[in-house]
């Protein structure tokens, strides 16, 4: 900074001494004579002039002075050292005593796995109509069997002729016929089986005959899916007695099986004008109904019912051997 105004001081000293210069140029020039006060300044600026010697100029690059007042560094960033992990002593806590004793020392026997029995999945059973047959206790010897007798058959007819079209009686007949039982296992049929000690088929008479019976305790019909089980009686036997029940005529299915064979009309009320030949079957009703008794020598049983449309209702006894 000295050197900058001593810089200044030295070109202020050569601009007054280059005015003066010029002014004593200018006062020479106006007359041809020099005037004193020209000659005093030629005489005084008589050292090196401006022009034959320039200002020195220093060797070193002036320094610049420092600020009267130096501005406040910025402060340097500071660097965040790393967090070094304090290890933190955990203290183990202590045991809960629920007593003042001391605690048990821990066992080392090793741990008793108890094994889960894994539960078997139940077989699968197929879906029955009926049930398996019940132990037949000695009803299996009956198997096979088949018995040969005579049945005498009592038949109550009715009809529907009266005024007020009530039903009333119509006569009665009573008969006799070869007869023939036929005993078998259970039947079974879809996978299915009858739910009976044994399986009967009791045939009175010929089938097309006048007066004959068929009672069956089941059958096999085919349908769609296959062949399809029917149970018609629900029977139990013990020790050779037989009791039985029709439950089910399946008349529905179109498959009846209990029939009686009787005459019918040609014109219904008109019996003088004869009757069809062969006969009808009629449909055994529900609630007909079979006892007696039957074992591996031979058999004697007694039925009960009606037909379906009341027309016929019957008694018969049946006495057979194998």
């Amino acid at each position: 900074m000295m050197i900058r105004a001593r810089n200044i001081r030295k070109r202020a000293a050569l601009a007054a001494t280059s005015t003066g210069l010029a002014l004593a140029l200018l006062s020479g020039c106006g007359d041809g004579k020099g005037s004193p006060a020209a000659d005093t300044l030629a005489t005084t600026s008589a050292g090196p002039s401006v022009a034959d010697t320039p200002p020195s100029v220093p060797t070193t690059d002036p320094a610049p002075a420092p600020p009267t007042s130096a501005p406040t560094p910025p402060p340097a960033p500071t660097r965040s050292a790393d967090p070094t992990p304090t290890a933190t002593p955990t203290t183990a806590p202590s045991p809960v005593r629920t007593t003042s004793r001391p605690p048990s020392r821990p066992s080392t026997a090793p741990p008793v796995v108890t094994p889960t029995p894994t539960p078997r999945p139940s077989t699968p059973v197929p879906t029955r109509a009926v049930t398996t047959a019940p132990p037949a206790g000695g009803a299996s010897s009956l198997w096979g069997g088949q018995y040969q007798g005579t049945t005498r058959v009592t038949v109550q007819l009715y009809d529907y002729c009266s005024l007020n079209g009530a039903r009333r009686p119509a006569g009665s007949q009573t008969y006799s016929m070869p007869t023939t039982l036929t005993v078998t296992r259970p039947r079974e049929a879809g996978g299915l089986r009858e739910n009976n000690p044994f399986a009967l088929l009791l045939s009175v008479g010929q089938p097309t005959q006048t007066g004959a019976f068929t009672l069956g305790t089941s059958a096999a019909v085919a349908a769609s899916a296959g062949q399809l089980l029917l149970t018609y009686w629900q029977l139990s036997w013990d020790n050779g007695n037989l009791r039985g029940q029709l439950t089910d005529t399946h008349a529905r299915e179109a498959a009846a099986l209990n029939l009686v064979n009787w005459a019918t009309l040609l014109v219904p009320c008109r019996p003088e004008l004869g009757t069809l030949p062969g006969g009808m079957p009629h449909s055994v009703a529900v609630g007909a109904s079979l006892s007696g008794q039957l074992t591996a020598a031979g058999t004697s049983l007694t039925a009960k019912g009606a037909s379906d449309d009341g027309l016929v209702e019957f008694a018969f006894e049946f006495s057979g051997s194998r």
